[in-house]
């Protein structure tokens, strides 16, 4: 079987190391808010002795596929179709809780004329205090699962003056999902498969449907449909059903706006400083993903990719070989193929993923296996004379459009005796250079910008 290594001069890992623009955009100016303490837990109405409704109605199957929600009882479907109700608010422009058909209703404040919204900066005004809102949150979802949505919670909501605030930032909008559109939507609605079920914990898949020729489809025969399978898990609280795991057809793993975690060291890899703060944050999550240019072994690595549920059901020697090469399953953040793929999605192109980072010279380094990651084994180690203390780093900005921006970068490695006495002295014998030169770029798709071509100085 082949497995592929790659050598280099250092072999030494040293320590290297989020607009739906298809909602319509609201323009406020810039400003920052302090969230509010999470409100407190809504007290039970339950009788503690009451015994429990069904989780399931009667006819409900586990392995079944339905075509709607009529294998839920009634009290956890309505938490989890009030979950899918908040999923554009959550994910995409917060002020669509207005439209909601919730109790009590939200509502912005509006001027004395009537016209315009009240604003403190970029966050618009509601007449709603803050507690609606935490309130509403808790009623539907776990604490755990609040607490995983971060600043899509925390920044994006907040509490001014005992009302709820909501940003007008896009970086807190998640992109929405490539191939949705209207025509595969309304030919090819979500179905769902139970997977579960106790007196306590419901889990079933979420079969989202997707149109490869999206932009050009205008009736079923147009379409190329595809699905995508997300997970949903719902659990009985002392207060009642709650949603603990929660994906959408529509923003599918959204949290993939915020990956890779970046660490204080990953903020301190030098950017362009005429990039705007959200081009840079993209800058150093594509920076961080090249990891696995000194191995792919490092994408499935906690040092850089911390994990606190891995897979306890397979090792890295429960290998397939696939076109006569082992794959290597990934076990810890990224072994989920949907996730890793939404992760890249939302820095890389497409065309990017499918010839540089995925595949390249003729071997694809990852690939899903029965919706799990699996990476070929390469180890390549970093660029000689590459280090992150002591090497520079300069940027050029060679074009720029609306579309489209361009950089060059020059990354000079140490030769002084900060840097490898090895190294310093193959560059004095002329067999290798201390300077390398690339370029980026980034361009602006529907659902924000993404890098078309990228590369590191290791």
């Amino acid at each position: 079987m082949k497995r592929i290594w790659f050598v280099s001069f250092g072999m030494f890992l040293a320590a290297v190391l989020a607009g739906c623009s298809r909602q319509v955009d609201s323009a406020v100016p810039s400003a920052t808010a302090t969230p509010a303490p999470t409100a407190a837990p809504i007290e039970s109405s339950a009788s503690p002795t009451e015994t429990p409704a069904p989780a399931l109605s009667p006819a409900a199957e586990v392995g079944v596929e339905y075509e709607d929600l009529s294998f839920l009882s009634d009290d956890p479907r309505q938490v989890y179709e009030l979950a899918y109700g908040l999923r554009y608010a959550l994910y995409g422009i917060p002020d669509n809780l207005v439209g909601m058909d919730v109790t009590p209703k939200f509502t912005h404040q509006v001027d004395d004329d009537k016209v315009f919204v009240r604003s403190v900066g970029n966050y618009l005004l509601y007449e709603n205090p803050y507690s609606d809102f935490t309130d509403l949150m808790q009623r539907v979802f776990t604490a755990d699962f609040i607490k995983s949505l971060g600043p899509l919670y925390t920044e994006k909501f907040v509490d001014l003056d005992g009302h709820l605030a909501t940003s007008g930032d896009p970086a807190l909008r998640c992109p929405m999902m490539d191939d949705l559109s209207r025509t595969v939507m309304d030919n090819c609605p979500d179905t769902y498969r139970l997977e579960s079920a106790t007196d306590d914990t419901v889990v079933f898949t979420l079969i989202s449907h997707y149109d490869r020729n999206w932009d050009t489809s205008f009736t079923p025969e147009d379409m190329d449909v595809y699905t995508i399978e997300y997970p949903i898990r719902l659990v009985r609280t002392a207060d009642g059903w709650r949603v603990d795991e929660f994906h959408c057809t529509d923003f599918g793993y959204a949290e993939a706006l915020f990956e890779p975690p970046l660490s204080e060291q990953d903020a301190q890899i030098p950017t362009p400083d005429f990039l705007t703060e959200e081009q840079k944050q993209l800058y150093l999550r594509a920076y961080k993903m090249m990891l696995v240019r000194a191995g792919t072994y490092i994408i499935d690595d906690t040092q850089y990719f911390p994990c606190d549920t891995p897979d306890t059901t397979r090792t890295q020697a429960d290998t397939v070989t696939l076109d006569g090469c082992d794959y290597t399953p990934a076990l810890h953040r990224y072994r989920n193929w949907d996730f890793f793929y939404a992760t890249l999605r939302d820095i890389f192109t497409k065309d990017f993923l499918a010839d540089t980072y995925l595949s390249s010279d003729g071997f694809c380094y990852f690939r899903s296996v029965d919706g799990d990651m699996y990476y070929l084994l390469t180890e390549r180690g970093m660029a000689a004379g590459y280090d992150p203390a002591t090497t520079t780093m300069t940027f050029t900005k060679q074009e720029e459009t609306d579309e489209k921006i361009v950089i060059g970068v020059t990354a000079v490695y140490a030769t002084d005796d900060s840097g490898s006495q090895a190294f310093r002295q193959a560059v004095q014998d002329g067999l290798i250079s201390d300077t390398t030169s690339y370029t980026i770029t980034l361009v602006r798709e529907v659902g924000g910008w993404r890098f078309a071509s990228f590369d590191v100085p290791y």
